[in-house]
C-alpha cells in the first residue's frame, strides 16, 4: 500500500499547488539550508493530520485547513486557522532544509530522542520567524500562532535557557543547532556549552573536544525526548531531568581535567557506528549473510564482550553508578536498537502500547471542532 492512499496529488499547474510553492521558497530564502529535500510533489489530505514532509520528500498537508487557507495574502472568515496552516508550511520547511542522518559523526543519537529535540526547536523557531515571513508572503494582518508542541517546546526552552546567557545567545544556538542533521541537535548544543562554560578545563584539541561533548550528549539525551512532542504534560519532567544531566556532566568533565589534564574524558560514544568505522581506518566491503553462514563458528578466544558486559564496564567509568537516573546510561545495544527504529521512523518499543503511532510524515493531532487548533500538533 502506498504512503499517499487517501490522499490527492495536488497539480503542479493548479492555484494551490503554485501558492505553497511560493511560500515554500520564502521560507528557504529566510533560512537558507544545506540542503532541500522536498521533492516537488504536494498531496492534499483529509484526515487528522495538519500534514507533514515525508522521509521521501513529499509534502502532505490538510486540504481543508493547511491548503485552502493558502490564499496568496487575501484574508480568510478564520485568521487562527490561516495563521496555523502558514506556520506549518513555515514548520515543514524547516525541516526540508537540511539531512536527517549523520551516520559517520561519532556524536549522533541516532535515536528517536532526536526527534523530540528537532520538534521543539522547529517550532521555536517557527515562532520567532514567522513575523518576518507572513511579512515577506503578503499575508498581513495575520495573528502569531500559539506554539503547538507545548511540552517539547517548554523543554528544548529550557535547555537553551541553561546552555545560554543572554538573548542573542540563545538565537543564535537555536539557528546554529537548527543548521545541523537531525542527529546532531544535541552536539550542538553540548559544543557550545564547552565552548562557553568549559573553555578553562577542556582543552582544544580534537580528541578532547569530542570526547567532553559526547559525555554532554549523553546526558542530554534522555529516553524522556522520546515523543515528548506528543505528551504536553511530559515537558517539566523532561527539562528537570536534562538540565540536571546538564549540570552533572559540567560537573564530571571538571573534576576529570582536576585530577587528569592530558587526558580526554572517557566518555561512552554516542553514535558507536561511527567510532567503529573510524578505528577500521579503511572502506569496508560487507560479507554477506550467506556467505558468513558458510564460515565456521569462531574461536572461544576470539569472542566479543556482550552488551552487558559493555554495560558493565560503562559503569565503572568516572562519574557512572549502578544508580543512575534515567538518561545516565545507554549502551552501545541500546543505541543500535533504537538506530533500527529510527532509521525506519517507528516509535520506540516502550510507547508501543500506550501511545497513538509516531507518524514519520509529522502527524498532527484531531481539532476538537471546526477551527480550533487546540491539541493540534505539528509535523
Amino acid at each position: 500500500m502506498s504512503p499517499n492512499d487517501g490522499m490527492v496529488r495536488v497539480d503542479p499547474s493548479s492555484r494551490t499547488y503554485q501558492e505553497f510553492a511560493r511560500l515554500y521558497q520564502i521560507a528557504q530564502e529566510l533560512r537558507p539550508g544545506s540542503e532541500d529535500r522536498w521533492n516537488r510533489e504536494l498531496y492534499a489530505r483529509t484526515d487528522d493530520k495538519w500534514g507533514g514532509l515525508a522521509v521521501d520528500g513529499t509534502m502532505r498537508l490538510h486540504k481543508d485547513l493547511v491548503l485552502d487557507q493558502l490564499t496568496g495574502g487575501e484574508p480568510t472568515d478564520d485568521p487562527d486557522r490561516q495563521a496555523q496552516a502558514l506556520a506549518t508550511v513555515l514548520h515543514e520547511s524547516e525541516h526540508a532544509r537540511v539531512a536527517i542522518d549523520a551516520p559517520g559523526e561519532p556524536n549522533a543519537v541516532r535515536r528517536r530522542e532526536s526527534f523530540g529535540l528537532d520538534e521543539s526547536l522547529t517550532e521555536l523557531s517557527t515562532g520567532d520567524n514567522f513575523p518576518e515571513f507572513v511579512q515577506r508572503a503578503g499575508y498581513a494582518g495575520v495573528p502569531q500562532p500559539t506554539p503547538e508542541y507545548p511540552g517539547a517546546v517548554r523543554a528544548g526552552s529550557e535547555l537553551l535557557d541553561r546552555a545560554t546567557s543572554s538573548a542573542a545567545e540563545r538565537q543564535q544556538l537555536l539557528q546554529s543547532a537548527l543548521d545541523q542533521p537531525v542527529v546532531m541537535r544535541f552536539d550542538a548544543v553540548a559544543d557550545h556549552i564547552v565552548r562557553n562554560e568549559l573553555a578553562d578545563v577542556v582543552p582544544p584539541e580534537p580528541a578532547h573536544q569530542q570526547a567532553a561533548r559526547a559525555q554532554l550528549v549523553n546526558q542530554m539525551a534522555i529516553p524522556e525526548w522520546d515523543g515528548v512532542q506528543h505528551r504536553p504534560n511530559a515537558g517539566g519532567l523532561t527539562a528537570d531531568l536534562t538540565r540536571a544531566g546538564v549540570d552533572r556532566a559540567v560537573g564530571q568533565l571538571r573534576e576529570h581535567y582536576r585530577q587528569s589534564p592530558d587526558e580526554p574524558y572517557p566518555a561512552v560514544t554516542p553514535n558507536p557506528a561511527a567510532s567503529r568505522a573510524a578505528q577500521a581506518g579503511e572502506q569496508q566491503r560487507t560479507i554477506s549473510a550467506e556467505e558468513l553462514r558458510a564460515l565456521p563458528p569462531p574461536a572461544a578466544e576470539s569472542r566479543i564482550a556482550s552488551a552487558a558486559e559493555r554495560a558493565t564496564a560503562t559503569a565503572a567509568q568516572p562519574g557512572n553508578s549502578p544508580g543512575a537516573t534515567s538518561g545516565q546510561q545507554v549502551t552501545d545495544a541500546g543505541r543500535d536498537g533504537g538506530l533500527a527504529r529510527f532509521l525506519a521512523d517507528q516509535p520506540a518499543a516502550s510507547g508501543a502500547v500506550q501511545n497513538a503511532p509516531d507518524l514519520g510524515d509529522g502527524a498532527r493531532g484531531r481539532p476538537e471542532r471546526a477551527g480550533q487548533t487546540t491539541g493540534m500538533e505539528r509535523g
